[in-house]
């Protein structure tokens, strides 16, 4: 690709529907490889990347390429406004470039917006792909293609060295102190919290007391490596995650789970989900309205990945719609859970139709000597922050006699922290507000055990004291 000419800078802004952009990028043809980083051709396009940053980061920033563009493209950072960074940076001129950063910034809404979770994963795809071509386009590589983290590994946990520079593009020092030393980011957690469990989602949305593929991916792997790795201030904080260089990395990877999940025959939806519309700019920094349709898939938009991650076969998609309410209560606690700095535990009461829903399951054939229990599922639901406490809250459950407590999964905040300027970070779609929850699968952690369970929260390492993290509610249901 040759350089962009001064003409098509200053026409930068113009809108220009996707299916007439992609007719236009006839040099970016054919198929193109996203690879793992730490292989030597991933490594290559990692040192490439590396310059591309640095190169953004040159950029004016009325500049649709500069870095922080695109970083507000995700959430503008919340010590700041929408409003008052645009008028900072553009003050009372009204170039194309102010009309895209009003339409573009802080529309990542599935962080902000229950009604808008479905999204997190086109989103995203959306966000990445076109990234991918601003990219191409300061490099004037149009063979360019964005490399993967694969954390999903256990021998890649650790933060890759070029990031760990501290003369890099690719440094942030908004990091958790032993991540920047190379520690690997699961450090000490048994069991890991980095696992591939969304993969055996049999629906993309919620459905039967399952959090689904797209929620499940988003609220565990997704939000896990995001405050694992960063802090307050960077890859911790949903306004602040797009300012690290790792950020890119690690979507490319969430993109290549839902490609994988697909590929073993996960299904998405095929209603009016497909029809949903974006802001982004292009490679040239001209406004382009993308549609969740043109991708959803990753062979429509002439990508691949190296490798796919193995996971079950989905051989019937689920489509149910989630109704927590119809779930087989076995037990609840729907009082507010206040998690400090401590560990606390909190004891399940039967609810009325409790004996009812045990002898209905009484009724049930049991299952056969060595097939696995009766299904339970431990629902987390409501959390909320003050601020973000930066930490993961490992979660356990125990017989209430005693015995000893189990690690049944890992919850975060991530997504659950109110911020100042979140209203403009909703799109006014009219859409329902929707339950968004944590939930863990206790069948065999539960198989002995008599009676309501005890349900531990405990942080894995001391928390933010401002963060007065609550969990609105809790309850076993089979």
């Amino acid at each position: 690709m040759g350089k962009v000419s001064r003409r098509a800078a200053l026409t930068a802004g113009a809108v220009i529907p996707f299916s007439q952009w992609l007719g236009s990028q006839a040099w970016a043809q054919g198929v193109h490889i996203r690879r793992d980083l730490s292989t030597p051709v991933g490594n290559t396009d990692l040192l490439k990347y590396q310059h591309g940053v640095q190169l953004m980061k040159q950029r004016a920033e009325t500049d649709p390429l500069n870095w922080e563009f695109w970083w507000y493209i995700h959430a503008v950072r919340n010590d700041h406004t929408k409003a008052g960074e645009i008028a900072r940076i553009w003050g009372a001129t009204s170039p194309p470039a102010r009309a895209l950063a009003q339409q573009s910034w802080s529309t990542c809404q599935a962080h902000f917006d229950s009604s808008m979770e479905d999204y997190f994963l086109p989103w995203h795809r959306m966000f990445v792909y076109f990234f991918e071509a601003v990219l191409r386009n300061v490099l004037y590589d149009p063979s360019f293609s964005l490399p993967y983290w694969r954390y999903t590994q256990p021998s890649q946990r650790s933060l890759p060295a070029v990031f760990r520079n501290t003369s890099s593009s690719l440094y942030s020092p908004y990091r958790n102190g032993p991540v920047n030393a190379g520690t690997a980011i699961d450090q000490g957690l048994v069991p890991t919290p980095i696992n591939t469990a969304s993969l055996a989602e049999t629906s993309y949305r919620p459905s039967g007391g399952d959090d689904g593929f797209c929620m499940g991916l988003d609220f565990n792997l997704h939000g896990s490596v995001h405050v694992l790795v960063g802090n307050g201030q960077g890859m911790g904080s949903v306004p602040w995650a797009a300012r690290d260089a790792i950020f890119w990395m690690h979507h490319c990877n969430i993109d290549r789970m839902w490609a994988s999940w697909n590929h073993n025959g996960g299904c998405n939806p095929t209603d009016g989900w497909l029809n949903q519309t974006f802001v982004f700019p292009d490679g040239n920094g001209n406004q382009v309205v993308a549609k969740v349709s043109d991708f959803n898939t990753i062979a429509q938009r002439g990508y691949a990945y190296d490798t796919l991650e193995p996971g079950p076969h989905i051989g019937n998609c689920n489509q149910l719609i989630f109704n927590l309410g119809a779930l087989a209560h076995l037990g609840v606690l729907l009082n507010p859970i206040i998690v400090g700095p401590g560990p606390v535990e909190v004891k399940l009461q039967a609810p009325p139709e409790a004996l009812r829903n045990l002898e209905a399951l009484k009724k049930v054939p049991g299952p056969a000597a060595g097939a696995p229990p009766q299904p339970r599922r431990l629902i987390l639901h409501d959390l909320s922050a003050n601020v973000d406490p930066g930490v993961l809250y490992a979660v356990t459950v125990r017989a209430p006699a005693g015995g000893p407590a189990r690690v049944v999964g890992y919850i975060n905040f991530f997504e659950s922290t109110a911020h100042a300027h979140e209203g403009e970070m909703k799109m006014e779609m009219g859409g329902p507000e929707r339950p968004r929850f944590y939930s863990f699968d206790v069948s065999r952690a539960l198989a002995r055990v008599k009676g309501t369970p005890i349900v531990g929260i405990r942080p894995v390492r001391a928390p933010n004291p401002e963060a007065k993290a609550v969990i609105g509610g809790v309850r076993l249901v089979a």
